[in-house]
């Protein structure tokens, strides 16, 4: 929905839980309309009374879980996650918490709790993509190609097959073919991304030629 759909549905739900606060259902619908408009604050401040109302609903929790997370307040997304997880919330809050340590630093967690959401649901598009992405900045290069490919075997996209080129250059073997499938996905994205590849490559051929002078 557009912002002015998304303003209407927003008004139309306060107005309802006006004369009704005790409707979970259109408080959740609330706090997701008030995320898309970026209202971070305002879901915050709904989710968090509406606890009082319904202090054990595990839903409320993981949408106030991501409103922290969207607002970088990533301790206490991390405590509402972790809590979750404990609560047997299921693959959503092992994604979620696995997205949170990495904006923590804590990559090395994060990569623990996001191979537990990929097995969870292996066929689910952003778990993998998020486990390549991992590895990848961890310089996993052999496992963060594997996952890409996973993800690019549910839907093919430019930056898996960019990346997976990334990967393949890094292992010292073919990458063309993977560039070439980027290009012809999305140039626009191959563009937006070749000068990191340039860079890569200055950077790999640098390292072989020191190396070739020792």
């Amino acid at each position: 929905m557009n912002k002015e759909q998304n303003e209407k549905e927003i008004k139309k739900l306060v107005d309802d839980l006006s004369s009704n606060s005790k409707q979970l259902g259109k408080i959740l619908k609330l706090s997701a309309y008030l995320v898309e408009v970026n209202d971070l604050e305002q879901a915050e401040e709904l989710l968090i009374k509406s606890m009082t109302l319904f202090p054990n609903d595990k839903d409320l929790l993981y949408n106030l879980g991501n409103v922290y997370y969207l607002a970088g307040k990533y301790d206490k997304a991390n405590d509402l996650f972790q809590r979750l997880i404990k609560d047997d919330y299921g693959f959503e809050a092992y994604f979620m918490l696995a997205k949170t340590l990495d904006e923590q630093g804590k990559r090395q967690m994060a990569i623990v709790y996001a191979l537990t959401a990929v097995e969870k649901k292996p066929s689910d598009i952003a778990s993998n993509e998020l486990m390549a992405d991992l590895l990848l900045a961890n310089g996993n290069f052999s496992e963060s190609k594997d996952y890409y490919q996973k993800a690019n075997d549910i839907k093919p996209q430019a930056k898996y097959y960019f990346n997976m080129a990334l990967c393949a250059m890094n292992l010292k073997v073919d990458y063309q073919e993977y560039l070439n499938k980027s290009k012809e996905l999305d140039a626009k994205y191959y563009l937006k991304n070749e000068k990191k590849l340039a860079n890569l490559q200055k950077f790999i051929k640098e390292t072989g030629d020191s190396n070739g002078r020792k």
